[in-house]
């Protein structure tokens, strides 16, 4: 049985409703603010091992086109010290088989020494990699463009600025 993970709950929540190291650059500390992180990877993985999201059945009982998973996690970094949160609201778009196999399109932030970034995109719970698109930021992030990549089965994400 497939673990629990942020982008299975992100995808049963990114997947109810829900959305989630070579090239190594770590969420830096808050006084790293000043600096541009343009150009830059950031990695972090789930602080937790199975979450939990909230789930709201919208319409018909059970799965179904405009449910809605709420998702919250802390992300560690590489050394396993905290790095900051993720959230994610995720709607049921098209229902496909399973929660697993359905389609979500979800929005959400990864929060990292005190600065935001904000993401959205499609979400597929079984894939086991997917991207969503960086849509701003706030603080070193204002103007952050780029992908955040998820990684199901290794509990990671990949933040990728451009730029």
């Amino acid at each position: 049985m497939p673990r629990f993970t942020l982008r299975r709950a992100c995808g049963v929540a990114l997947a109810m409703a829900a959305l989630g190291a070579a090239a190594t650059a770590q969420a830096d500390p808050p006084d790293a603010a000043a600096a541009k992180p343009h150009g830059k990877t950031i990695r972090v993985t789930e602080a937790s091992l199975t979450l939990q999201p909230t789930f709201v059945d919208a319409g018909a009982p059970g799965p179904s086109a405009g449910d809605v998973a709420v998702l919250h996690d802390g992300v560690l970094r590489e050394d396993g010290s905290p790095a900051g949160s993720f959230n994610q609201l995720c709607t049921l778009v098209a229902l496909k088989g399973s929660a697993f196999t359905s389609e979500f399109e979800c929005s959400g932030s990864l929060t990292l020494g005190g600065d935001t970034l904000a993401m959205q995109g499609p979400f597929v719970p079984a894939a086991d990699e997917q991207s969503a698109a960086i849509t701003g930021g706030t603080g070193r992030f204002a103007t952050a463009r780029g992908e955040v990549v998820l990684r199901a089965e290794a509990d990671q994400i990949v933040v990728r600025l451009v730029g």
